[in-house]
């Protein structure tokens, strides 16, 4: 029998009147070494009652406005692509594990999990007690059928590529599920952090009707309007979520959202450095690195953007630290790869040095490849942010320089995922890459089989150097594969990096809680309203 490493995760307990703390990692045990135990919420002493009971007034249930720019793209989490869309549902729906603030992962509807020695065979133990929001129990069927549905059992192709190396998914006893794998993937339980059960018995309705096991079950979604979270009675974990209902509004403009948290409208949204001094003692910001990748992506598959030297031409034309200063007040990180410093430990420092603003050597480097009088070029961007289109006037200028023609094309955000993202049908576009909880999710995006691989970037040895570092078990070997996939991608110049920029969330001063993640998600658990 194949013997077993066990780590336990640890459980994540936020305490009513206390902000909580952040979890940290458990490092699993030496092969042969024992359990690690898992923590659980200390119980609450009893209440003892007096020989007459006083009546109390029942308590007003709280109730929190937060802003949101765009509608979900998809109400199914197996279906939807936007992170926008992550932030607000991962309050719904949860996996086997969870994200945590320090890049790690805790129990989720798994409280246990352990690894055989060759690492093919990953054994959980379904935690007892955890229900669907509609009453049911979450079980270990419902568990293989949402990730023999990832999967792509019985459809034309999977839903993710993340499940790639599984084999299969089964399901021994009522509280163990155990995936085998092909061969070896050491971001296989990072991979699992944002990958919802569902339950079987609302198949065929995920997206119309929206069950979960997460902390909020939602209840309201009135497009282009609002989406309503309430507080969940029978979620697993005692003592959260604080707040009753959580209502994010939906307001596609920077300047109305702003206008309406001074009014008192709304109590939450994201702002940009200059506003931060028009806030008045009744607000607090919280300020964090986005672990985003801001950059100008180009469709290889189409001239003159197939040719390496035209995209490395591009790079030299634009000057980063002017669009840093233009937009972000100068407060935002050069970047010089598809890696924000966020990740310090994978971070490759140093290439944003790779191609300094040089107006000449774009020229040349134009002349190079064919082009000595520039051409034209279409720059599509959504309409979901503000600063796409901040961006992009400054590109347009300056690559005015070296004789680029640019037209600035405006869509509505379901049209750029479908026709930019999925169906890849554009010349060049502006987008943030928002941050993972692996480096493999971050840099897996340029594999050549990667499903939205939309910049439509191929280089074997690339592609060969990521499941390397995929299948490596020795960490100091494995983030140096990740930092020489990070140099590959600046010497083809696969897109142009551009920068990582902050976060600004304001929101009213009784607000306690709010806690950034290196990924987009807003923890309602963790917050809560101070009277």
């Amino acid at each position: 029998m194949k013997k077993l490493i066990v780590w336990m995760l640890v459980l994540m307990v936020a305490m009513s009147g206390c902000a909580p703390a952040a979890p940290t990692a458990t490092e699993p045990p030496a092969a042969g070494g024992a359990p690690v135990s898992v923590t659980e919420p200390a119980p609450t002493a009893a209440v003892q009652p007096t020989a007459t009971p006083v009546p109390t007034a029942t308590p007003t249930p709280t109730r929190l406005v937060m802003r949101t720019s765009t509608d979900p793209d998809n109400l199914d989490p197996h279906l939807s692509a936007a992170s926008l869309t992550q932030q607000i549902m991962l309050n719904v729906f949860e996996g086997l594990v969870k994200p945590a603030p320090d890049s790690s992962v805790v129990a989720g509807l798994a409280e246990s999990y352990g690894v055989s020695e060759d690492g093919l065979t990953y054994t959980f133990t379904l935690r007892k007690g955890a229900m669907f929001h509609d009453g049911t129990p979450v079980t270990v069927q419902d568990v293989v059928y949402s990730f023999e549905r990832l999967m792509g059992k019985g459809m034309e192709k999977p839903l993710t590529s993340n499940l790639a190396d599984v084999d299969t998914v089964e399901a021994p006893d009522a509280q163990t599920v155990v995936f085998k794998l092909k061969q070896p993937n050491s971001s296989f339980v990072a991979l699992l952090a944002t990958l919802a059960v569902l339950p079987q018995s609302n198949d065929g309705k995920h997206g119309e009707t929206p069950i979960g096991s997460g902390p909020y079950r939602l209840v309201e979604y009135t497009p282009q309007q609002r989406i309503v979270l309430e507080k969940f009675e029978n979620y697993w974990q005692e003592g959260v979520p604080s707040i009753d209902r959580v209502e994010f509004v939906i307001i596609p403009d920077d300047q109305t959202a702003f206008l309406q948290l001074q009014s008192g409208a709304i109590d939450f949204t994201a702002i940009s450095a200059d506003q931060i001094p028009q806030l008045g003692s009744d607000f607090k910001v919280i300020s964090q690195g986005a672990n985003s990748v801001m950059l100008l992506g180009m469709n290889q598959a189409v001239e003159p953007f197939n040719n390496p030297d035209v995209r490395r031409a591009i790079y030299h034309a634009i000057d980063r630290d002017a669009i840093n200063l233009a937009v972000y007040d100068g407060r935002a990180t050069i970047l010089g790869s598809n890696m924000s410093p966020v990740m310090e430990k994978y971070y490759e420092p140093g290439l944003e040095k790779t191609y300094p603003f040089d107006v000449e050597k774009a020229k040349e480097l134009l002349a190079k490849a064919g082009y000595p009088n520039g051409f034209s070029m279409t720059l599509s961007i959504s309409s979901h942010a503000a600063v796409y289109s901040q961006i992009a006037q400054v590109i347009v200028d300056q690559l005015k320089k070296v004789g680029i023609d640019v037209q600035i094309e405006t869509v509505e955000f379901g049209v750029w995922l479908e026709r930019i993202y999925t169906n890849r049908e554009y010349q060049t576009t502006i987008i943030d890459f928002t941050g993972k909880l692996d480096p493999y999710a971050v840099l897996g995006r340029y594999k050549s089989d990667f499903r939205r691989n939309f910049f439509n970037y191929n280089n074997p040895t690339y592609d060969e150097l990521m499941v390397s570092a995929l299948r490596e078990t020795d960490d100091q070997k494995r983030v140096e594969l990740y930092k020489q996939a990070q140099r590959i991608l600046t010497e083809d110049a696969a897109a142009i990096y551009l920068l990582d920029y902050p976060f600004h969330w304001a929101m009213r001063a009784n607000i306690e809680g709010y806690t950034p993640y290196p990924i987009f998600f807003h923890d309602l658990t963790r917050m809560r309203i101070n009277p």
